[in-house]
């Protein structure tokens, strides 16, 4: 069986993946202020400016409890800002501080340095995989809607 070429269905796979870029990441942002998880979450964070803790936790595929923790911990570090949401009494808004920023943006060189080489091995247009990744994300949340609450997600 050694050497045969073992063909792995897209959960298989996926999770393949999935090691590997943690594996990735990790080695990348070695001497970086962030853990690779922890970057993901600052680095949405970053692009929208200010958002609700779930709208990022959905966002990024994440629990709310397992936000939560990130939440805070980024707030112990004195990264995250936090404001009463104006039209939610039981949310709130979030944003990086500028020293959350600072800490983003330190792991910029080892992030680049990471996707460069991975496009550089990438042998199909990056929009294509971008899409493909989309369609299976949009699966996968319809799939666990489905699971969890019995309810089929409308189109």
């Amino acid at each position: 069986m050694s050497g045969e070429i073992v063909r792995r269905g897209p959960f298989l796979l996926h999770f393949a993946n999935s090691q590997q870029l943690t594996a990735l990441l990790t080695r990348a942002l070695a001497e970086a202020p962030l853990t690779a998880d922890e970057f993901a979450v600052y680095s949405l964070l970053r692009l929208t400016g200010q958002t609700t803790p779930s709208r990022l936790a959905s966002d990024l595929g994440m629990r709310a409890s397992t936000m939560s923790h990130y939440l805070r911990r980024m707030t112990a570090n004195g990264h995250l800002e936090r404001t009463q949401h104006p039209h939610d009494g039981r949310s709130s808004l979030i944003k990086l501080t500028p020293s959350g920023v600072d800490a983003t943006e330190a792991c910029f060189a080892g992030f680049g340095n990471a996707i460069a080489t991975f496009r550089r091995h990438l042998a199909m247009p990056e929009e294509k995989l971008l899409e493909a990744l989309d369609i299976m994300n949009r699966a996968l949340t319809a799939a666990w809607l489905e699971l969890t609450t019995g309810e089929e997600p409308s189109a």
